[in-house]
C-alpha cells in the first residue's frame, strides 16, 4: 500500500457508486474489493468509513452496503434540494470571489462540451462539477455540506432512472433530451451571470427555475413507466481502474 492508495480507493468507490456500477444495496466485501483494486484491506476499510460519513454507504449489521435509494423519499429529497439550492445560489451571488467565477465558468464550459458528446455519465459528472463550483462560491461550510449531500443523492436518483436507457448517439438526437440539455445550458449561463453580477434576487429565481427543470425531468421518468431499480444492469467490477 502506498500513501496515495487511500484517496484513490475512496474516489474509485465513490465514482462507482455514483455511476451505478455499484448498485444501491450492494454489500461491500472488503476482501473482494482489495483484490480487485490491488490494495490491502486497510485503505478499503478506511474508504468505507469515509463513504459512510458521506452518506453513500451504510452499515448493515457488521457489513457495509451501498446506501439504498428510497423512492418513497423522493418528495422530501426535492424539498431539500429546493431549500439548499436557493441558499447556495443566494450566498454565491453575495460572497463569490474572482477565483470562484473562474471555476464556475470553467465547469460551465465543460458541461457544454459534455452536452455535445452524447455520454450520459460525462454529462452527469460535468453537471455535478458545475454545481459544486457554485456551492463552493457560497463560502458557508454548513450550507454547502447540506447542499452537496442533497446534490449527490439527486444524481444517484437520476443515474438510477436513466441507467437502463444507455444514451448512445441515437439517444443524443432525441428531441426531448436535446431540449432538456439546451435549457440546462441556458440555465447554467444565467446562474453564472447572476452570480457574476452579484444579483442575489436573480440568482435565487434561476435556482428555483433550475430546480423545477430537474424535478420535472425525474418525475416524468418515475411516473411515466420508469424502470425499477431491480432492472438496473449489473456492471462488472472488472471494468474498474484507479486513476
Amino acid at each position: 500500500m502506498t500513501k496515495r492508495d487511500g484517496p484513490r480507493v475512496v474516489q474509485t468507490l465513490r465514482d462507482s457508486i455514483l455511476r451505478m456500477e455499484l448498485r444501491p444495496g450492494t454489500i461491500l466485501d472488503e476482501a473482494e474489493l482489495a483484490t480487485r483494486l490491488d490494495v490491502s484491506r486497510t485503505p478499503i476499510r478506511e474508504a468505507i468509513i469515509e463513504l459512510i460519513a458521506g452518506g453513500l454507504v451504510v452499515r448493515d449489521g457488521r457489513k457495509a452496503k451501498v446506501a439504498p435509494l428510497d423512492f418513497d423519499e423522493v418528495p422530501k429529497l426535492y424539498d431539500a434540494l429546493l431549500v439548499s439550492s436557493r441558499l447556495v445560489h443566494r450566498l454565491a451571488a453575495e460572497n463569490r470571489t474572482a477565483t470562484d467565477l473562474t471555476s464556475i465558468e470553467k465547469h460551465m464550459r465543460a458541461f457544454e462540451v459534455a452536452a455535445e458528446t452524447g455520454n450520459g455519465v460525462n454529462r452527469s459528472e460535468a453537471n455535478q462539477d458545475f454545481h459544486k463550483a457554485v456551492s463552493q462560491a457560497a463560502h458557508n461550510r454548513y450550507i454547502c455540506e447540506f447542499y452537496d449531500r442533497v446534490l449527490v443523492d439527486t444524481i444517484r436518483l437520476a443515474r438510477a432512472c436513466f441507467s437502463n436507457a444507455r444514451e448512445t448517439g441515437d439517444a443524443k438526437n432525441s428531441a426531448t433530451l436535446q431540449s432538456h440539455l439546451a435549457t440546462t445550458v441556458a440555465h447554467h449561463r444565467e446562474i453564472y451571470s447572476a452570480i457574476k453580477d452579484r444579483d442575489v434576487g436573480r440568482a435565487d429565481a434561476i435556482a428555483v427555475e433550475h430546480y423545477r427543470l430537474t424535478k420535472n425531468r425525474i418525475m416524468t421518468v418515475l411516473f411515466d413507466g420508469a424502470r425499477s431499480m431491480a432492472s438496473v444492469e449489473d456492471l462488472s467490477l472488472d471494468t474498474w481502474a484507479m486513476t
